[in-house]
């Protein structure tokens, strides 16, 4: 998946109106005739409402040995309109890479070469990790991302559309990203790009192999996927999909640095994508018997090894929970999905059923949402989802009380809010799902009105720790109800909830024994800096787009900004990092990474005071009708004075960035 600031959203809401789609009550018991699994996916692909979410999609099923249906649909281009070939058109299938990665590192567990409990740091060449805890992060917590690192994300200066750009080595990318360990390993589920990155440096260095040619020399050349590579090859870039962004133009062809993305770079067809499959479910062993993953090993990444309820497992080694783990009809399903600049995919395994499907295509869409609950819908449909004990009898208020408060995505930032109904149920709100209402059917885990699970984690204490709702890829911790203060900051403190909820969050450095100075003004550097620290906006070493920065301890955070489409400057090449923010400057860069990304929808609708320049309206109004502020603005004969021109303080700067992650 990409780490653009505008692929933040990822993790949609959107309604899918095929949802409740008719399924035949004749196929229950999963595909069998290649001829009945084709008609289905001609009837799928043929719906307007499909067509319109992508023009290219190459699809495979595979079910106890047989390759059922591999085939395209839709034209590779606009141009020439040549028809999708699944032996022949090629897709990037982003994080679905992560698999492959996955296999590699058990195929080095069955030779002895690795130990899934190896420190990590043994393949570090001496490194060692800032770790605070007493247990190492191992090739096990790489494998189920439960290292405990900090985010880490490709930048945006990881994709490379000028052919004269050289890329990094992957080792080079791996020590100039490495993150502390900031959650005691094996505690905590995020999903980790860089963790899998790590995995395939790790392939590297325990096989002395480049990771590229390793995959290909002991995966895709033994299974015979001759269209595989995690390198876009000119041949397989001749071959590949086009994608277009949203006004129709064609998305430039771009490479990646490092080269091999081990979380992401691979591209493949539906014909290579149905051998994986065909061995992945004949234990590990391709049709001409050549042997690429003992059955030990196809069993370990078939099982959830990590869950934060039974009912709603994590990871498996490779495999992650279904996006819609309630959409499943009882049938046990893993799942990888993948997202990148211009392509989306998707792989589930139903290991049960020896039945596997890959479905791609050139756009950024929940196509591949709509095509599981079909699927699902149509082959098994004998028996719905359940999630917890039977007669299960929820718990007194007053226990209930214990789940209530602010809990921060580990991954994306964004807050969750939990809050008691009055009828033994709980209220929660998020940027993803909205506000729902959730129903106990068991002592940590709710089921909301869509039937959809939400599930708490216990500390070794016994207090609620973590809990997984809307985003199935990540947990959320829970904000201490008391955070510290600072001596010019205290309870009463106007200001206090958003200077001492940042603090809570590990957004605020400052030292809690020292006065905070929460009247000191922002520089327009600080505010970058502050910003990108808040999203995980990696610092960037590329070259600065502005004359004025290189002496600027934020020339790093600026330039990522400007690489994530956050800055424009003032004119003339310049920044003025040591400047004051204005309020509006402010407002503008929220405004461009919450619209940007889909996480709020833009509304100009506020009636604003005079005072606001004319560029920064829709900006400043937005914020206004978000409630991104704290009790500076005011509001006197029905006009809202922002003080969009006024030096933005820190005790401003805390009330817009707190209020950034709060559901609205």
């Amino acid at each position: 998946m990409t780490a653009s600031v505008k692929h933040l959203a990822s993790f949609s809401s959107t309604a899918h109106p095929l949802l409740e789609s008719a399924a035949s009550k004749d196929n229950t018991s999963g595909p069998r005739e290649a001829k009945e699994v084709e008609a289905f996916l001609d009837a799928f692909f043929a719906k307007d409402a499909i067509k319109k979410k992508a023009g290219a999609v190459t699809v495979s099923v595979v079910q106890d040995g047989k390759v059922l249906v591999s085939k395209g649909y839709g034209v590779t281009d606009q141009t020439s309109k040549s028809p999708v070939d699944a032996s022949r058109t090629t897709f990037r299938v982003a994080s679905v890479s992560k698999v492959f990665t996955a296999a590699a590192i058990m195929q080095l567990v069955e030779q002895g070469k690795i130990s899934l409990q190896d420190n990590i740091e043994e393949y570090l060449d001496g490194y060692k990790l800032t770790n605070p805890f007493d247990v190492p992060v191992t090739i096990e917590n790489l494998l189920t991302h439960t290292s405990g690192f900090e985010v880490r994300e490709p930048s945006e200066a990881s994709f490379l559309t000028d052919a004269s750009q050289k890329p990094i080595a992957l080792k080079e990318s791996i020590f100039d990203l490495l993150p502390p360990v900031i959650r005691k390993p094996g505690t905590s589920y995020m999903y980790d790009n860089f963790a899998s990155r790590l995995l395939g440096y790790i392939v590297q260095q325990a096989s002395g192999e480049p990771f590229g040619s390793y995959m290909k020399k002991h995966l895709f050349q033994p299974l015979g996927m001759t269209s595989s590579d995690f390198n876009l090859t000119k041949e397989l870039a001749g071959r590949l999909a086009t994608s277009y962004d949203a006004e129709g133009s064609a998305i430039p062809v771009f490479n990646f640095s490092p080269s091999e993305w081990p979380e992401g770079s691979m591209v493949s067809t539906a014909s290579d994508m149905a051998l994986f499959m065909k061995a992945f479910l004949s234990d590990g062993r391709a049709d001409d018997g050549t042997v690429i993953l003992s059955p030990e090993s196809v069993k370990a990444m078939s099982t959830y090894h990590i869950a934060i309820h039974p009912d709603l497992p994590d990871m498996t080694y490779g495999f992650e929970s279904p996006y819609f783990p309630y959409k499943t009809n009882g049938e046990d399903v893993i799942s990888k999905g993948g997202d990148i600049l211009g392509f989306s995919s998707l792989l589930w395994f139903l290991p049960d059923r020896k039945t596997g499907v890959f479905v791609s295509y050139n756009a950024n869409q929940d196509l591949r949402d709509d095509l599981f609950i079909a699927f699902l819908d149509h082959y098994y449909d004998g028996r719905d989802s359940t999630f917890g004990p039977e007669g299960f009898k929820p718990q007194s208020e007053e226990v209930l009380a214990k789940f209530v408060g602010l809990y921060s995505d580990l991954r994306i930032k964004l807050l969750t809010r939990v809050e008691m109904s009055g009828n033994s149920t709980l209220i929660v709100s998020d940027h993803i799902g909205g506000r729902h209402e959730l129903k106990q059917v068991d002592d940590l885990l709710f089921i909301d009105e869509q039937g959809k699970p939400l599930a708490f984690k216990l500390d070794a204490d016994g207090r609620i720790i973590y809990l997984k709702y809307s985003n199935v890829y990540s947990y959320s911790a829970k904000i201490p109800e008391k955070p510290v203060g600072f001596p010019d900051v205290l309870a009463d403190h106007p200001y206090a909830s958003y200077i001492l909820g940042l603090k809570s969050l590990g957004y605020l450095k400052d030292d809690p024994t020292k006065p905070f100075q929460p009247l000191q003004v922002v520089t327009r550097g600080e505010f970058i800096h502050a910003f990108n620290a808040m999203w995980s906006i990696p610092e960037s070493a590329n070259p600065s787009a502005f004359k004025d920065v290189e002496n600027s301890p934020f020339r790093k955070d600026i330039q990522a900004a400007v690489e994530s489409g956050l800055l424009q400057g003032t004119g003339e090449g310049l920044f003025k990092p040591d400047c004051p923010i204005r309020r509006e400057d402010a407002a503008t860069i929220v405004f461009r990474l919450l619209a940007g990304s889909g996480i709020r929808v833009p509304d100009s609708t506020a009636a604003l005071a005079p005072g606001t320049s004319k560029w920064a309206v829709d900006a400043v109004s937005s914020a206004v009708i978000w409630k991104l502020h704290g009790p500076e603005v005011t509001e006197s004969n029905g006009m809202i004075d922002y003080g969009s021109r006024r030096a933005l303080n820190k005790q401003e700067l805390a009330a817009l960035l707190f209020t950034m992650l709060l559901p609205e």
